[in-house]
């Protein structure tokens, strides 16, 4: 009697544990529990330039030293650029410069610092001295 109680315990713990490993094979995760994938590095980072000064406005940006020409961003609209790896140099530390067509003012951004897999909004002020800067 004694080994038919011993062989019917080590059943059930058998079957606990079969019922335990298929409720975890069967069971949904979370979505938050996902990993997202890291951004790639060497992907073009989106510049976006919403200007609402009263000329056109050359962009440039300045890294590692020097000046590289982004494009023109038309007067009373808004711009998508896309800024290659190489124009954020290694350190991925770059400053923004507006030369507005036809005027001695300009603008210009604090030093910003890129991790990948963000994008940058600069708004171009009617005064250009209050343009401001955003990363996401």
């Amino acid at each position: 009697m004694r080994a038919a109680f011993h062989y019917s315990g080590r059943l059930r713990t058998l079957f606990v544990a079969g019922l335990v490993i298929a409720g975890l094979a069967c069971g949904k995760s979370d979505p938050e529990d996902e990993v997202e994938p890291m951004p790639d590095r060497f992907e073009p980072v989106p510049l976006t330039v919403n200007n609402a000064y009263r000329l056109d406005v050359v962009i440039f940006v300045y890294h590692d030293g020097e000046l590289s020409r982004v494009g023109t961003a038309t007067s009373s609209s808004s711009t998508t650029f896309s800024l290659e790896p190489w124009m954020l140099g290694q350190s991925r530390t770059i400053r923004l410069f507006g030369d507005p067509i036809g005027s001695n003012e300009s603008a210009r951004t604090e030093t910003i610092h890129i991790q990948p897999g963000q994008y940058i909004d600069w708004r171009l002020e009617a005064q250009l001295n209050r343009s401001s800067v955003s990363v996401y």
